[in-house]
Parts: C-alpha cells; sequence; structure tokens
C-alpha cells in the first residue's frame, strides 16, 4: 500500500487531500481512495498486514540540522525535506505522519517512509538501464542519475502543474496496470491536485510491491525505526553509492544508523 498524506495539520478545510493506493501481487492497482482524516486513511488501507510507504516524515527525532537518512540522501543525490521538530512545526504545524505510522503499526501494519519523486526517476532509470545492463562505473552513473528528472507535477500555489501529471501517469502505467484508476471526483484544479495525490500514492505502492517481490539489488532500505528510515526503489550502482557513502558518514560519527541498505542484507519487509 502507498499513501500520499496531505500534511498540513493547521487546517482540516485544506483543499488537497490524502491518497491511499494499493498494488496487488499480480501488478494491478487496486484502486485509490481520498481521505481526510487518519482514521479514513487507516480504514482504506485495510485489516489485512501490508507494507504501507508514506510520502511523509514518520519519524522525527529532536535532532539539529537533519536526520541521519537525509544525510545519506543529500550524497546519493536525492532532494528530502530536512527533517526536525522546529522545520516540521514551522512547515505544517506538527509531524501528522508520526501520529498516523503508529496507528498503522497498531493496526498490524509494516510502514516505512519513501520518496515519490525517487520512484520516479528510477522508473526512467529502468527503463534507459533494463535488467543485464552493464554496471556503471560510480562516477558515469552519478553524471547520468543527475540527468534524471521527474515529471513536475505537484501543487504550486494551490493548483497542480498540470503538465506534468499526464508524464508521471505515464511512467506509473508502464511499471503496473492502472486500469482501476479512479474517474475524477472533483473538477478543474480540484481534480489536478487529487490526480497529484493519487500520483504520489501510487508511486509508494509500486515501491512496497517492489520490495515484496523484486531482487534485492532492485530496492533498498535506509535508516531505522528509531531515527527514521526511507525506502528507494534502486539498481546495483545506487546500492554501492549507499553503501560507501554510509560507511564514511558512520566512520566519521555524523550518522549511527545501520549499514545495511541492499534488500537481500537487511532482509524481506516483514521483518523491518
Amino acid at each position: 500500500m502507498g499513501i500520499h498524506l496531505l500534511q498540513d495539520a493547521r487546517r482540516d478545510d485544506a483543499p488537497g487531500r490524502s491518497a491511499v493506493a494499493g498494488i496487488t501481487p499480480d501488478n494491478r492497482l487496486s484502486g485509490v481512495q481520498m481521505c481526510r482524516s487518519d482514521g479514513e486513511i487507516v480504514g482504506a488501507v485495510g485489516e489485512s498486514p501490508a507494507l504501507v510507504l508514506v510520502d511523509a516524515p514518520l519519524v522525527v527525532p529532536a535532532v539539529a540540522g537533519r536526520r541521519d537518512v537525509e544525510h545519506v540522501l543529500a550524497w546519493l543525490d536525492i532532494p528530502a525535506f530536512p527533517v526536525t521538530p522546529a522545520r516540521m512545526q514551522k512547515a505544517y504545524g506538527g509531524a501528522r505522519g508520526v501520529h498516523l505510522a503508529e496507528a498503522l503499526v497498531d493496526a498490524g501494519h509494516v510502514v516505512a517512509e519513501a520518496l515519490p519523486d525517487q520512484v520516479l526517476r528510477q522508473l526512467m532509470w529502468d527503463a534507459d538501464h533494463p535488467d543485464g545492463s552493464p554496471v556503471l562505473p560510480l562516477a558515469d552513473y552519478r553524471a547520468a542519475w543527475l540527468g534524471m528528472r521527474a515529471p513536475a507535477f505537484r501543487p504550486r500555489g494551490g493548483r497542480a502543474r498540470n503538465d506534468g501529471l499526464a508524464p508521471a501517469r505515464a511512467l506509473l502505467g508502464a511499471a503496473a496496470d492502472l486500469a482501476a484508476w479512479p474517474a475524477p471526483e472533483r473538477e478543474g484544479d480540484l481534480a489536478d491536485l487529487d490526480e497529484a495525490a493519487a500520483i504520489d500514492a501510487v508511486a509508494c505502492a509500486l515501491l512496497a510491491r517492489r520490495c515484496l517481490d523484486a531482487p534485492g539489488d532492485r530496492w533498498a532500505l535506509v535508516g531505522d525505526a528509531q531515527r527514521g528510515r526511507v525506502a528507494l526503489a534502486a539498481c546495483p550502482e545506487m546500492i554501492d553509492r549507499a553503501g560507501i557513502n554510509i560507511a564514511r558518514l558512520r566512520d566519521e560519527g555524523t550518522i549511527a544508523i545501520p549499514a545495511q541498505v541492499a534488500g537481500a542484507q537487511v532482509g524481506p519487509p516483514q521483518s523491518w
């Protein structure tokens, strides 16, 4: 399951809505539900134990600067919002994801964070570098990775960037059967906001499916449950780069999260 979480805790009447999406074992979209409250989100995830990836911070430790995972992501050229209690309070009025994660865990689910833009970028990478492609030297990989840009579709000034909605959805459609994509419930800008939320939720759900089914060199987990953990769509080059940078940052004393990142090393999601 994947969740796009509307993070702003200061408004009950925000125009945007959260979205919950599921990808079945045969790689089909089971549907997308638009939600307002945490209770609605947990209900949409369902009662069957699931791997649930959320596009919002689920752990906000009392640190200065940024969490360990953001240190690693920066060295992987993956932009991420630096998460601290002060930043979350200033930007969103709090950390809604922390309470949602607790409710999901209490309901029997396994949770972690995800970055939909990173998923979309990796899908673009996979299309250009299919299974069996030679593994690139890391300098060449970094240069090529920097050239990958996910379509811009998220809201700016209350409106989704609708020129990027179709390209983003097409990337997802190349990776899964999206026949169950819902018809718009609203019109105009509100419909575009819902479409953007659905794209984020489906990207998270696709990554959850990838973590459950794909080989261990196609996904990674960075971090831990105490300091924050992020699931990544990956390739062998990314995993090598992550391992090198985590080892260096741990040796420097900058981070204290586990060194294991490859799916084959961290174990199946049910063990997280």
